[in-house]
């Protein structure tokens, strides 16, 4: 039995905007847990030390990167068979946003780590196998001659939701003298607080996609069945990669750049809090500077992608991110780290959002959500690898800075591994 569709005749816009309303709603996640405040919290309040608090926070990043790698593919291949992209998205959505709610019970102290990073795995492992779905989702909200804009539509109400999610921490949790709701300082619940108000965010406001999104044709197979031929489907397919010489190559340059782009975003805000002593309220400012030149960048070059190709805004935008990651090796000042990570801002988001619909191109349309698998699982294949060199390199040398010195190796491996990429090559050869 083949697969079963879900490609639909029209492309209607409450599609497109649910599709997009979702970037909105998971942003929060990656925002205010893993960059701008809880990882910061974790750093100064529940780690020993900032130096060992990044280590931990990588090494719990490349276990969720472990599960990623090895259920992405998966993941994939059976949500092509079972036709259920949409239940699999909310599945993956309840799982991370139950795990974010309950980092609210992370005490400020040392005896909380554990259970600081047991939650991160299974939030920011839940979070990245979401996004396996919602990828493959973009060839069914969209017409291929606009798949770049619509591409850089949602990365751009990602950006921008995180600003407004930012905004409201700030604004609830952060701004008032006097706490709101009554929540104890002294305890630190107004920065614990940010992780069920993100779970909330992210609950509402993915609902219209996981509910009411693109209309599906679920497969009549028994789900022995699904899983049996979903998994075969997978091997086929990884065979074929060869025959498939674009996405083969795409693949592997986007295991290691993305890797970089993610280390960067990752690490950089807890390089911000534990070398420049940024406060809460400048982290909060630097995550604004960030989201705002991302989203911006995310939008515009949506535009130069659908007109120059995808790969020409990665290429430029990996060169890019590479001259700035090495700078902040030597930057001395908190002005010179803003000035840098404002610049990083604006390649952030073409390189993403490029990569998604570049990825839809290259792709034969009945393969495309067993290839987003794969190009999840390339997405975080060394990530394992990445965000434990990153702890070891802490580690090794007691320097945060020298911990990000390895960003720029996997960006530039990554645009060297580009080049053989054709833009336009769905059909295996």
């Amino acid at each position: 039995m083949t697969p079963a569709s879900t490609a639909p005749t029209e492309y209607p816009r409450r599609n497109i905007v649910s599709w997009c309303l979702y970037d909105w709603a998971n942003s929060a996640f990656a925002a205010i847990i893993l960059s701008f405040v809880f990882a910061p919290y974790f750093l100064e309040h529940v780690a020993i030390d900032p130096v060992r608090g990044q280590a931990q926070w990588g090494f719990a990043i490349s276990a969720s990167a472990i599960a990623i790698a090895v259920l992405s593919p998966v993941f994939g291949a059976f949500a092509d068979r079972s036709g259920r992209r949409r239940m699999w998205l909310g599945s993956c959505s309840f799982v991370s946003i139950v795990a974010t709610a309950a980092m609210w019970w992370v005490m400020p102290e040392p005896g909380f780590v554990l259970l600081a990073l047991v939650l991160l795995v299974i939030a920011n492992a839940a979070f990245e196998l979401g996004y396996v779905f919602y990828n493959a989702m973009l060839s069914v909200v969209a017409p291929p001659e606009a798949t770049g804009r619509i591409s850089g539509f949602g990365w751009g109400a990602g950006y921008f939701g995180s600003l407004a999610s930012l905004g409201l921490v700030y604004a609830l949790l952060v701004a008032p003298d006097s706490p709101l709701f009554g929540l104890d300082s002294t305890l630190a619940e107004p920065l614990r607080a940010a992780a069920p108000l993100t779970a909330l965010w992210w609950l509402v406001f993915a609902a219209p996609l996981v509910l009411f999104g693109p209309r599906e044709r679920p497969s009549r197979e028994a789900t022995r069945q699904i899983v049996t031929n979903g998994l075969g489907d997978l091997w086929r397919t990884l065979r074929g990669l060869p025959r498939m010489p674009s996405v083969l190559w795409f693949l592997v340059a986007h295991m290691f750049f993305i890797d970089g782009v993610n280390t960067l975003f990752i690490f950089g805000p807890l390089v911000a809090k534990g070398v420049f002593g940024f406060s809460v309220d400048e982290m909060l400012l630097l995550g604004v500077t960030i989201y705002l030149t991302a989203g911006v960048g995310a939008v515009g070059c949506g535009w130069l992608d659908d007109k120059f190709g995808g790969k020409r805004v990665i290429v430029v935008s990996i060169i890019a991110l590479a001259t700035i990651s090495v700078s902040i090796v030597f930057l001395e000042t908190k002005t010179q780290f803003w000035i840098a990570a404002s610049f990083l801002g604006i390649f952030f988001g073409p390189v993403q959002a490029s990569s998604r619909s570049l990825m839809t191109r290259i792709s034969p349309p009945e393969m495309r959500t067993k290839l987003f698998g794969l190009y999840a699982l390339a997405g975080r294949a060394i990530g394992p690898i990445g965000s434990a060199l990153v702890g070891v390199v802490t580690l090794a040398t007691g320097s945060q800075r020298a911990g990000i010195a390895v960003v720029a190796v996997t960006l530039l491996v990554g645009l060297v591994l580009l080049i053989p990429v054709r833009e336009h090559a769905a059909k295996p050869t």
